[in-house]
């Protein structure tokens, strides 16, 4: 809206200090709000004019000055809630905001709320931290597109997603189905350009489990100078394992003791469940199937991508 003009507010000023009328009145008379009446009248009081005031623009946060500030209080406490960056912000530089200051403040600077990803404690201790660190001592000469990792993880049958939706203030409640002796075990391998190997087995995974993935589905994939990255489970440490693997020009690599995060295919580990989870499936050869066709889905760009995301350097 155009704001009123300077003698039109005069006029009303004038009205006023003249002392005959109320400013229920006067906004009556000259066919304006009360509001604007006593704005107008306050400016003049505070100002001594009478003149529009500037409108439009952007107001300049209270926090514009704090970049570096807000990016020390998140990196010190990084699981507050927005109330709690609030009072800590209020009690350390006296400057009370609201909530939605504190969110836009944080969405400028880009610190996002995600969830957190744990490290075993035990990655903390010196021994485990020299392990860690003679670990990319042996790695670092290595080419990335010689290196296959290799590791197994569990899969429950029936697995399901862990959200869903809900009338705001009700909870979801569903049935957990449940399956008796429902563990299956996929073993595989994977390297900077595909998929080297893939093995399922019902229940839990021994020596002589691997031994026949090992023989059977690794061993055939392999390559002069690949080498073999694994981590220390009593299964990968029977006899027959390594020579199996150095018969075919390869070698083995053993990972740091608590090092997943070391381990690319732990990320797919993690995108197969979540397609797992949108099927839920009931039966073992259902899991077989819906695992073959995620096969399908993994292509080199996820697996470049979950090399780097483990420092693996891929240029």
């Amino acid at each position: 809206m155009k704001p009123y003009s300077i003698d039109f507010r005069a006029k009303v000023v004038k009205a006023y200090e003249r002392g005959d009328t109320s400013i229920r009145k006067l906004a009556a008379k000259f066919d304006v709000s009360k509001a604007f009446v006593q704005r107008l009248l306050k400016q003049k009081k505070l100002t001594g004019e009478v003149q529009p005031q500037k409108q439009g623009g952007r107001m300049r946060s209270q926090m514009q000055e704090y970049s570096t500030q807000i990016v020390q209080m998140v990196e010190n406490y990084p699981d507050l809630t927005l109330s709690e960056y609030c009072e800590y912000w209020g009690e350390t530089y006296g400057l009370w905001v609201s909530t939605s200051t504190m969110c836009r403040a944080l969405q400028k600077q880009q610190l996002t709320r995600k969830k957190r990803r744990y490290a075993a404690l035990k990655q903390q201790r010196s021994r485990v931290q020299k392990l860690r660190g003679e670990y990319w001592e042996r790695v670092k000469d290595i080419e990335p597109y010689s290196l296959v990792f290799l590791d197994e993880t569990g899969v429950l049958l029936g697995l399901t997603r862990t959200h869903a939706r809900s009338p705001r203030g009700m909870r979801v409640y569903d049935l957990k189905p449940f399956y008796r002796g429902a563990r299956i075990t996929v073993i595989g391998a994977i390297s900077l350009t595909h998929v080297v190997a893939l093995m399922t087995l019902d229940g839990s995974m021994d020596g002589d489990a691997f031994k026949v993935f090992v023989e059977k589905c690794l061993v055939p994939q392999l390559w002069s100078g690949a080498v073999v990255v694994m981590d220390n489970l009593p299964a990968h440490k029977i006899a027959a394992i390594e020579p199996m693997i150095k018969a075919v020009g390869a070698n083995v690599l053993n990972l740091s003791p608590y090092s997943p995060d070391f381990n690319p295919i732990e990320l797919w580990w993690l995108q197969l469940k979540s397609f797992l989870r949108q099927f839920s499936p009931p039966t073992t050869n259902m899991v077989d199937i819906l695992i073959a066709t995620a096969l399908d889905l993994v292509n080199p760009k996820h697996l470049r991508n979950w090399f780097t995301n483990c420092c693996y350097c891929t240029h």
